[in-house]
């Protein structure tokens, strides 16, 4: 009786035991496929929407960029350089085409050498340009899809054509590709292999998965700079590798951000990011100073140059406007061709605005010298920039369309700092009286008297500031 006993109790054991390392073992797997798919979906997601925002404003830059190039060029029927920036676009391999169109709608310059001198044909569903910038994706049989970026040419208001930039989605889809082959490759692994796990097996295994869980939810919150130790060459490692390559191209898209704050206020940027897909910087009246600059003989400057040589000469000039605003905690308002506009006191307000807007002025003129310098000593022509300078109350707030939006100020002292700006002769610095007397104790200025500006019915006192007031 006692054999008779024992013998079905240790088979029932023995059964019960391979029973339950195989339902945990399952159950291991199961859990493993499951954090794997929801990483790997969630991931990819974000990575599809972050890859799909980061290419439309690059593209935005690059076309915003090519269309600045483009005007003197086109004004000036110049059709070897418009050609010659349409070839240098057609380098970056995610450009699908460009197209140059004058105010008749007849290419003047075209990816397809062919179109040049037709009228612009547009893909099935897209019109013309219009009076603002226009964002569209539409699909090509055998191509993907394409981001159209549809850029108005003018120049001071007169309109001149247009600039078409098409840009193709292959590459992202390509690496969401990858991403996905690699995760369901990971996933059918670790489902063959976690079948034959057992408990010991399973123990060992939560420990890498609950660490991945963690990992997920600092990524969620945004902490990129993390990467998993890769202790063993299992599927849990393969899986980690997967995790920290995911990471790093989260973290990589996050740095591509960062970059795009050369071009953009940090401040602005920051807005952005918090909500972008409610973002309202609402219009409010603040006291701001506006600050101008242009280069001086541009024009005719950039038709002695080569079309290369007057894009570094832009590049150096708006490297050097970007550094010294952001230096002074300014917003680069917006690039003008050949200038920049600069505010101070918004979005972030400083009681000092007026101050930061003429010690910024000053920086940029001494980076002027200094540039003219280097030209000169390499046998180019010298150059020199105009600066004005105003403050005073202003709407700061988003103005545009749901595809462009654009954080500016508007008023009074905008139009007298543009105003400023074209009176002051090269290398001069003009301000208006209202600033003179928020900075007249940091800042030497003389008066130049009474002058009539257009816009004004009354003459306006301006100021040549000299420099900073010497310490006593």
């Amino acid at each position: 009786m006692g054999w008779s006993v024992a013998l079905p109790k240790r088979a029932s054991d023995r059964k019960l035991r391979v029973s339950l390392k195989l339902k945990l073992s399952l159950l291991i797997t199961g859990l493993v496929v499951l954090a794997v798919g929801l990483v790997g979906l969630f991931l990819l997601q974000q990575q599809q929407q972050g890859l799909a925002a980061e290419m439309t404003k690059r593209g935005l830059t690059i076309a915003q960029n090519l269309a600045a190039g483009t005007k003197s060029s086109l004004l000036a029927n110049d059709s070897l350089s418009l050609n010659v920036l349409v070839k240098d676009a057609m380098k970056d391999p995610d450009v699908a085409y460009m197209v140059i169109a004058d105010q008749d709608g007849n290419v003047q310059a075209h990816s397809d050498v062919a179109q040049i001198g037709h009228p612009v044909e547009r893909p099935a569903g897209l019109g013309p340009a219009g009076d603002t910038v226009s964002i569209r994706t539409y699909s090509v049989h055998g191509q993907g899809k394409i981001i159209d970026f549809s850029v108005p040419l003018s120049f001071s208001g007169v309109p001149l054509g247009a600039l078409y930039l098409g840009f193709s989605q292959k590459s992202i889809d390509l690496a969401l590709r990858q991403t996905r082959n690699q995760a369901l490759i990971i996933t059918i692994v670790m489902v063959l292999v976690g079948v034959g796990g057992a408990v010991v097996l399973a123990q060992l295994l939560s420990r890498p998965i609950f660490r991945l869980v963690r990992a997920t939810r600092r990524v969620a919150t945004g902490d990129y700079r993390i990467e998993l130790p890769v202790t063993s060459r299992d599927e849990i490692g393969v899986l980690t590798e997967s995790f920290n390559h995911m990471a790093r191209s989260l973290l990589e898209k996050e740095m591509i951000k960062r970059a795009f704050t050369r071009y953009v206020a940090r401040e602005v940027v920051d807005e952005i990011l918090k909500d972008p897909e409610n973002l309202v910087l609402s219009g409010e009246r603040r006291e701001v100073t506006v600050l101008f600059c242009d280069v001086r003989g541009f024009t005719s400057l950039s038709e002695q140059l080569a079309p290369e040589e007057v894009v570094l000469l832009l590049n150096q000039f708006y490297t050097l406007m970007i550094e010294t605003t952001f230096k002074n905690d300014g917003t680069l308002d917006k690039f003008l061709g050949d200038g920049v506009m600069c505010v101070f006191g918004a979005p972030i307000p400083h009681p000092d605005h007026a101050l930061r807007a003429v010690r910024t002025a000053m920086a940029m003129q001494d980076a002027m010298h200094a540039l003219s310098a280097r030209r000169v000593q390499d046998g180019r022509d010298a150059i020199a920039a105009g600066i004005g300078v105003s403050a005073g109350e202003a709407v700061a707030g988003t103005v545009g369309t749901d595809d462009r939006m654009e954080y500016t100020v508007i008023g009074d002292s905008v139009n007298l700092a543009s105003r400023l700006e074209s009176h002051a002769k090269p290398g001069q610095i003009l301000i208006s009286s209202r600033t003179y007397e928020k900075v007249c104790d940091d800042v030497d200025a003389r008066s130049l008297g009474l002058l009539h500006v257009k816009g004004k019915e009354e003459e306006v006192e301006v100021f040549e500031v000299v420099g900073p007031l010497s310490a006593t």
